[in-house]
């Protein structure tokens, strides 16, 4: 049985949630939607606003009789910085409680990648007394905050970077490996509840990688090792940018992979310079191999960039409720 205290925080992330999707309600609207009493959503709001989460903004229009109150997330309650390590590049951006980008750069990690790190979130820090969370998005393999791979940053091999991080800053910090955490966003995107299985596959300057996506949810593997498709044994200098490579060819032999394997409802394949000519080839390749039955939809995406943003949108929102 819930207790109080269990309760209220289930009505406060109900309230929350409606105030995420909605952006301003009425507490009329926020009862409607929440199935809350008019009363716990009045308590629930004065609570919200005494902690700065929630603030009135205006009145709603009124057809007829009493305009009423609405509401809104205060966007400046919280920020969070979300990073994306790949090559010698780090992405940030900075995100306001309302998920809007507010600031955003690029820095060289040539050398010092963890000091680089550091050096960013102390500036943000000096300018957002109100940073609450870190999120960070690696191209390597990371299982419970630490790399495992020597292969694209071998100072970090080892290295428990969440840890080190929350214990020097004091914040929430969440690091993963990038194709899962664009998992997360193809999901949230993409609504995607009804059980279909997805492997999405992105080449970036750390060379290939998949995500899978099962049952509506990230699966990741023992090790957090599932969708390093670099491993499989098709050729051997992926690593030399795939030199004389028929890439039509290696896209197909990896997606009849994952159709031997798991026979996914669709493949996302991230779009690049390999992929020009289309995807009617990869399609017909598979035709001559499999039943057309087997065969996944696959679509050729641009949105590599928005999944991506939109997966660490998502994990910082966890780390602030959390």
């Amino acid at each position: 049985m819930a207790n109080s205290r269990t309760i209220k925080e289930i009505n406060v992330n109900s309230i929350r949630n409606a105030l995420f999707k909605k952006k301003d309600l009425s507490k009329s609207e926020i009862s409607k939607i929440t199935n809350l009493s008019f009363p716990t959503v009045s308590t629930v709001l004065e609570y919200l606003i005494d902690k700065e989460e929630v603030k009135e903004e205006g009145l709603k229009e009124s057809i007829g009789g009493r305009c009423s109150k609405k509401y809104i997330l205060n966007p400046l309650y919280k920020v969070s910085l979300l990073i994306c390590l790949e090559g010698d590049t780090l992405e940030w951006k900075i995100i306001d409680y309302c998920e809007t980008i507010i600031e955003e750069g690029l820095e060289d990690t040539k050398g010092d990648i963890l000091l680089k790190i550091e050096e960013l979130i102390i500036k943000k820090k000096e300018n957002y007394d109100n940073l609450y969370g870190i999120t960070i998005g690696v191209a390597s393999i990371i299982k419970d905050g630490r790399f495992l791979s020597d292969i694209e940053y071998k100072e970090l091999k080892g290295v428990d970077v969440e840890e080190y991080l929350f214990n020097k800053f004091n914040l929430p910090t969440n690091i993963d490996n990038d194709l899962n955490i664009v998992a997360r966003g193809y999901i949230k995107r993409k609504s995607l509840e009804n059980g279909e299985t997805v492997v999405n596959i992105y080449i970036g300057d750390n060379g290939i990688g998949a995500s899978l996506i099962i049952g509506g949810k990230v699966f990741k593997g023992m090790s957090n090792f599932a969708g390093e498709i670099t491993f499989l044994p098709i050729l051997e200098n992926e690593k030399d940018r795939f030199k004389d490579i028929d890439m039509i060819t290696y896209y197909s032999k990896v997606i009849l992979s994952y159709i031997s394997i798991i026979n996914p409802n669709e493949v996302v394949l991230y779009n690049n310079e390999y992929l020009s000519e289309g995807i009617e080839k990869i399609e017909d390749y598979l035709k001559k191999k499999v039943t057309k039955e087997v065969i996944p939809r696959i679509i050729l995406s641009n949105e590599f960039k928005k999944d991506y943003e939109v997966g660490l949108i998502e994990i910082s929102k966890e780390l602030i409720k959390n």
